[in-house]
């Protein structure tokens, strides 16, 4: 990075790679198709002008210092879905390590919870997924979507300085408006979870957003200002929903119902109405259940348990 601004001639080039003049040509094209800017400059040769903000597996995993997440990692510059791909893998008997995660640059059909799609700007955002498979009862599986939310509240907190809203179940709001949602897909037997998939879009370096969610999303970089590290994001992430499964798995629901708890304005006294494609739920909240569902009391009184859902509306 330090020498971008010195042109170095192809000849030179090629012979300190060991390559001929037509290889190094192709080779130049493919670097631009990714995203790298390089000039070529009559009579000087080649100078670097940009490199892209890419996350790649050997930038990532130097910077890891956790013991299962991240660790197996797939890295793509596009992809329809990490949710999706992941799903492939499974679904077609490749090994797929716990705690394995699939990142995309960006998403041809990024999916956001109910179906709606998920706005994929190339090296702006995070968007991956993570393959857990926890030793838990399916029924706690929902712990692991609030988990997730969770981790991803402290590293913004801590990494952005910003003040972070966790909506019911796993949107993240900066000033009421959307950053990041999770989309968790489970694969399970009666009695045990087969695997988990953790899909995690964040909106990051964003400066624009289409119109049609502009009024009611944001990204990191419009909220705070500045631009922000992707890598650095993405490593505290890691560790910090490492380490909250971790206590999930020792000390049992509790530990993520209570972090959960008091980290949401929307955990209780808050006047919502939830819809789930069937019906819509009005009233105030009234805390969370032993497994993650939101309590809801109605106008007439009565406290009911919702296990799945979007708050639609809030006051």
């Amino acid at each position: 990075m330090q020498n971008m601004t010195i042109a170095v001639s192809g000849e030179k080039l090629a012979r300190d790679l060991g390559v001929s003049h037509s290889t190094l040509a192709r080779w130049v094209d493919k670097l631009r198709d990714a995203g790298v800017e390089i000039r070529g400059e009559l009579f000087t040769g080649y100078r670097l002008t940009r490199i892209p903000d890419i996350v790649l597996p050997h930038v990532l995993r130097p910077r890891l210092r956790t013991h299962t997440l991240g660790r197996s990692f797939f890295h793509f510059y596009s992809v329809d879905s990490t949710n999706a791909f992941a799903a492939r893998m499974l679904a077609h008997g490749r090994p797929v390590a716990n705690g394995a995660l699939i990142l995309a640059e960006s998403q041809t059909a990024g999916r956001g919870r109910l179906d709606r799609s998920w706005h994929s700007e190339p090296e702006n955002g995070l968007y991956f997924s993570l393959v857990l498979r926890p030793e838990v009862s399916p029924s706690l599986a929902p712990l692991f979507t609030l988990a997730c939310a969770v981790a991803l509240h402290h590293t913004v907190e801590r990494i952005v300085k910003l003040d972070v809203d966790i909506k019911w179940p796993n949107d993240l709001l900066v000033d009421g408006k959307k950053i990041a949602g999770i989309l968790a897909e489970i694969h399970a037997d009666t009695d045990r979870i087969r695997s988990l998939i953790m899909g995690v879009g964040l909106n990051v370096n964003h400066l624009t957003l289409p119109e049609e969610i502009a009024d009611r999303a944001t990204s990191l970089r419009l909220a705070s200002g500045r631009h922000q590290s992707r890598l650095d994001l993405l490593v505290d992430f890691l560790e910090q929903f490492e380490r909250l499964a971790d206590r999930f798995q020792v000390s049992g629901p509790s530990a993520v119902v209570s972090e959960w708890t008091s980290h949401s304005s929307f955990a209780s006294g808050r006047l919502v109405e939830i819809s789930d494609g069937y019906r819509t739920l009005k009233g105030t909240t009234f805390g969370l259940n032993s497994v993650g569902a939101l309590r809801v009391q109605t106008s007439d009184g009565n406290v009911e348990d919702v296990y799945s859902g979007d708050v639609v509306k809030w006051g």
